[in-house]
């Protein structure tokens, strides 16, 4: 039976044709997989452009830090401090958000 007799069928029938719980899942199953493998790849190349980022700027870090140590001390508490201050405010939000549901 082609396509267009088996709609011909469909459009005739007086109650819908059974579900098929099988067939549903297996299209959800297969969405899924492809919406995870789409969502995978988008965080290797993520992390992948991060990694080169990190190793772009580590031959001119190595190279400024012998004269700058104290300045380096001194970025790196400021940036661990930075780093808090905006973990606590996401953390403080987060909880505002869902006591407000």
């Amino acid at each position: 039976m082609d396509s267009e007799a088996r709609l011909m069928r469909a459009l005739g029938a007086k109650v819908a044709p059974a579900r098929n719980p099988a067939f549903t899942l297996a299209v959800i199953r297969a969405a899924e997989q492809r919406r995870f493998k789409a969502a995978t790849v988008l965080a290797l190349l993520r992390t992948a452009g991060m990694a080169a980022a990190a190793a772009a700027l580590v031959l001119p870090l190595l190279a400024w830090v012998p004269g700058n140590m104290a300045a380096l001390e001194q970025g790196v508490v400021m940036a661990g401090a930075m780093l808090t201050l905006v973990g606590v405010a996401r953390l403080m939000s987060q909880r505002v958000t869902v006591g407000a549901r």
